[in-house]
C-alpha cells in the first residue's frame, strides 16, 4: 500500500494535470480489467499445470522488478525461479513479462517451454494484457497484477490435478523461515499429503481482486487528507529545490521507484528496515528535505529519531553506507 502513497506524493509534487481517478482508484480499475480476463486465463492455467504436475520447472523472466516480485515473495510458488542466465527447457512453464513492444528471448521462444506473456508484447502459447494504457498505472505496477492473479489461477488448476503446490510464508511470521529450511533447501515443490479440495477456475482470482480492490476503496476514503497532506510536502520541497529521497524494500518496489515517473524527482535507494543486517543509509539530510521510506514489517526507527532530532550544522546522516539501486531489487520474502 505504501508503494500507492508514494505515487501519489509524485502526483501532487509534479503538479500534473489533475487526473478524474486517485492512483489508488485507477490501481483498482485495473484489477476490474484484469478480472475480465480471469475467464481466458483458464486454458493457460490448465496446460501449465499439467507440466508442473508432470515435473516441469517454473520459470519467471523478462522485467526485472517482476522477476523479484514473483520469486520469493510471500504467498508465491516456492518452486518458482528466475530465469536472469538460465534458459528453460521443453516440458518447463514459463511466466515471462514484457515491456511495450518487447520481444521474448531467443532461448525462450525457441525453448519449447509454455510460455505465458504478460504486458506489452503479444508472444508466447498464451498473453494477457496489463491495462496499463487504459488506466495510467506503471507498466511494472500494472505487470504485477495479471502477474499474480494468474498465480492464483494455477494454483487453483494444480489442485484439480490432486496437487498442492508449496507456497513461501513471509519471513515476518514465526514459521516462515523454518519453512524455507524444511521445503526450498531439498527442492520439495509439493505437498506430499494435503487435504485442499479441487478450487474452481475462477474463485482465487475473483477474491483476490475483491479483497485488492477493497483495500484500495478504503485507504482512497481513510487516508485522503494524509496522502494529500504528504503530497503538499513534497511539492513544497520541489519548489525550493531540496532533496527529495525514497528509501524502499525488496521485490517490486525499489525499481518501480527508480524507474517510472517517481524517480524522476526522488531520489531512491534500497533499504529494508526489518533486516538487521542490512545498514542505515548514510546520507545527509538538510532542513526542508522530504525522505520517503516504503516498507513494511518494522519502522525505520534509526531514520526517524535522527532525522528529528538533528545531527549538528551539517545535517543530519544516517549511521551507516546502504546499498544504492542497480537495476535488481533485493528479495525480502515479505
Amino acid at each position: 500500500m505504501t508503494l500507492f502513497l508514494a505515487a501519489m506524493i509524485v502526483e501532487s509534487a509534479a503538479a500534473a494535470a489533475p487526473n478524474p481517478d486517485s492512483c489508488l482508484l485507477r490501481v483498482e480499475r485495473t484489477l476490474e480489467l484484469v478480472r475480465m480476463d480471469i475467464p481466458a486465463m483458464k486454458e493457460a492455467a490448465d496446460a501449465a499445470a499439467r507440466r508442473l504436475a508432470d515435473g516441469g520447472m517454473l520459470w519467471v523472466g523478462g522485467q526485472p522488478s517482476m522477476v523479484n516480485e514473483l520469486s520469493g515473495r510471500a504467498g508465491g510458488f516456492m518452486m518458482i525461479q528466475g530465469l536472469r542466465e538460465k534458459s528453460p527447457e521443453a516440458g518447463d512453464v514459463v511466466l515471462f513479462f514484457t515491456e511495450e513492444r518487447e520481444q521474448l528471448p531467443p532461448d525462450v521462444a525457441g525453448s519449447g517451454a509454455l510460455v505465458v506473456t504478460f504486458g506489452g508484447a503479444n508472444t508466447g502459447s498464451f498473453w494477457f494484457a496489463n491495462h496499463a494504457r487504459e488506466t495510467g498505472i506503471s507498466p511494472s505496477l500494472a505487470n504485477a497484477i495479471p502477474g499474480w492473479v494468474f498465480s492464483g489461477e494455477l494454483v487453483a488448476a494444480l489442485t484439480r490435478l490432486g496437487k498442492m503446490p508449496v507456497m513461501y510464508e513471509s519471513i515476518g511470521a514465526y514459521t516462515g523461515a523454518h519453512r524455507m529450511q524444511q521445503y526450498l533447501k531439498p527442492r520439495i515443490w509439493f505437498h506430499a499429503a494435503h487435504n485442499v479440495k479441487p478450487v474452481e477456475h475462477g474463485v482465487v482470482g475473483n477474491r483476490f481482486v475483491d479483497a485488492v480492490g477493497a483495500m484500495l476503496r478504503r485507504v482512497d476514503v481513510e487516508e485522503r487528507d494524509e496522502l494529500a497532506r504528504a503530497g503538499s510536502w513534497a511539492a513544497k520541497a520541489h519548489r525550493a529545490g531540496k532533496r527529495l529521497i525514497m528509501y524502499s524494500m525488496g521485490h517490486l518496489f525499489p525499481e518501480e521507484v527508480a524507474g517510472t515517473d517517481i524517480g524522476s524527482l526522488f531520489e531512491s535507494a534500497l533499504w529494508n528496515s526489518g533486516f538487521l543486517h542490512q545498514s542505515v543509509p548514510d546520507d545527509v539530510y538538510s532542513r526542508g528535505d522530504v525522505i520517503v521510506h516504503v516498507g513494511y514489517q518494522h519502522p525505520p526507527v534509526p531514520l526517524a529519531a535522527e532525522g528529528a532530532r538533528g545531527r549538528g550544522p551539517g545535517g543530519l546522516r544516517g549511521r551507516d553506507a546502504a546499498p544504492r539501486l542497480r537495476g535488481r531489487s533485493g528479495g525480502d520474502m515479505g
